[in-house]
């Protein structure tokens, strides 16, 4: 997956033309210059297959700046004032309907499920044999699912567009559908690509989606839905092909990418092709210049003081996941574990991002057990974690002690990976944590916003209804 290039621009679901136009060097010779008619442009295996490269390679942008709606609104991470131009409402809790960052992050969603309806459109035509179709529709509908995974947990309801828009009239038809609608459709594109998707895969397709993926992702929608029972199930299945949990600080680093513990994760190629990432530049503290990474840094995805406080005594993930910094009387607790040297004048960073892990697998199967009322067999698992991470195993704990145990293991096992604030509403304590957090960590100069229940939905970006007035605005916007 590193090798492939971003060969077709994004499109945007209320923007989306009849036609496709490159950003880059053509693959084909355009008839007339710049412009193919998409009715006569899937007509071979390579033309599926390149819109299907388009359609990974959209995730680079989007997982470039997920940490700062999954990660930066939580107790784990904050902005500096070098950074909170770009970022400082989504640490401050005040991002508006009005938001350039989560309009970005609509526009982005929908390109990439304009990508996988595209293949599952014309799929059907050119010849190929069975399991290569069979391959290119799993890889689809697992990438449509991650999107609008994405969209109901941050937006709730959205507009479910499940085939290719050809006119802008058929754009702005849709409205938001409920979120119990948005999930029945992950759950359906989920199980459909996990019976046709291989375990694994060799060479240049390493990266790609596999049933174990999709197996996975299904199992993280269950427990995003409370659904304890289905994911119990699901979870017990990829739990059991993990085998040894890798050591954390083996997860993280140039060269350990594609390792045993990550089942998905976004490819990054540096080297000036313009597919790397910008993690070391957006997580790396200002001040420190290139002292720490070839790069100066902007601050962003920095850790708290909260968070570094969570960690236990002996806890050997904390030296792998948080780097300390002092800038006179500021101190950065920065994203270590995604922080390393880049190449080149651009600073793209060639280290890929975990969409999914073991860990995080392990750790929800830990929590669908202990919510069925298995609460030492959720230990057990529990404990696979905490072992690997030089701490003592936990025994004879509660019902709701085992709970508060699984929440603070996810906490710490998964800091800067874009998992907590949504960790935080799912659980329903988003309120009283951030509040607390708010109280004791935050000081008078960084004040946040109202910490308030409609925080859990982001707004429908203005823009959005703008174009389209059937959509709805959220409560609280």
């Amino acid at each position: 997956m590193k090798i492939y290039k971003i060969i077709i621009c994004c499109i945007s679901l209320l923007t989306l033309s009849m036609v496709i136009t490159s950003c880059k060097k053509s693959f084909v010779e355009l008839t007339p210059k710049g412009i193919v008619p998409v009715n006569t442009f899937y007509a071979t295996e390579i033309d599926i297959k390149s819109a299907l490269t388009g359609a990974y390679s959209s995730l680079r942008p989007i997982y470039n700046e997920q940490y700062g709606f999954g990660e930066l609104p939580s107790d784990n991470a904050q902005t500096y004032g070098e950074s909170e131009v770009l970022y400082g409402e989504q640490d401050k809790l005040t991002w508006t309907a009005n938001s350039t960052n989560l309009q970005n992050a609509w526009a982005r969603f929908y390109a990439t499920i304009a990508y996988a309806n595209i293949v599952l459109d014309h799929v059907a035509t050119p010849p190929m044999t069975t399991a290569n179709r069979n391959g290119y529709i799993g890889q689809a509908k697992f990438l449509r699912a991650l999107m609008y995974f994405n969209l109901v947990r941050m937006f709730g309801g959205v507009p479910l567009v499940l085939n290719e828009i050809t006119s802008e009239q058929q754009a702005y038809s849709y409205n938001r559908v409920s979120a119990a609608a948005v999930y029945a459709q992950i759950e359906k594109d989920l199980a459909e690509a996990a019976a046709v998707l291989p375990a694994s895969y060799t060479g240049a397709d390493i990266g790609r989606a596999t049933s174990i993926a999709a197996n996975g992702l299904l199992g993280k929608v269950y427990m995003f839905q409370n659904k304890f029972t289905e994911a119990e199930t699901i979870l017990a299945t990829v739990a059991a092909t993990a085998g040894t949990l890798l050591p954390y600080d083996q997860i993280f680093g140039l060269g350990k990418d594609n390792n045993r513990d990550i089942i998905f994760s976004v490819q990054y190629l540096g080297g000036g092709f313009g597919e790397g990432n910008t993690f070391a530049r957006s997580f790396v503290p200002q001040p420190s210049g290139t002292t720490i990474t070839a790069v100066t840094g902007n601050s962003n995805n920095s850790g708290t003081k909260d968070l570094y406080d969570t960690f236990e005594a002996g806890d050997n993930r904390l030296n792998t996941a948080i780097g300390v910094y002092s800038a006179g009387t500021l101190v950065y607790y920065y994203a270590k574990k995604f922080v390393y040297q880049t190449v080149g004048a651009n600073s793209e960073g060639d280290n890929d991002w975990p969409v999914l892990r073991y860990s995080d697998i392990v750790l929800l199967y830990a929590e669908a057990l202990n919510e069925n009322g298995k609460t030492p067999q959720a230990l057990t698992q529990l404990n696979l974690v905490r072992t690997r991470s030089n701490l003592t195993a936990k025994s004879g704990l509660s019902q709701a002690d085992a709970r508060t145990a699984i929440q603070h293991e996810r906490r710490v096992e998964l800091c800067f990976e874009g998992e907590r604030w949504f960790d935080l509403i799912r659980w329903g304590i988003m309120v009283n944590v951030m509040q607390a957090h708010k109280t004791n960590y935050v000081s008078a100069n960084g004040l946040i916003g109202n910490v308030v229940p409609t925080l859990a939905l982001y707004p429908i970006p203005t823009r959005e209804i703008q174009l389209n007035p059937k959509l709805t605005q959220n409560p609280g916007y």
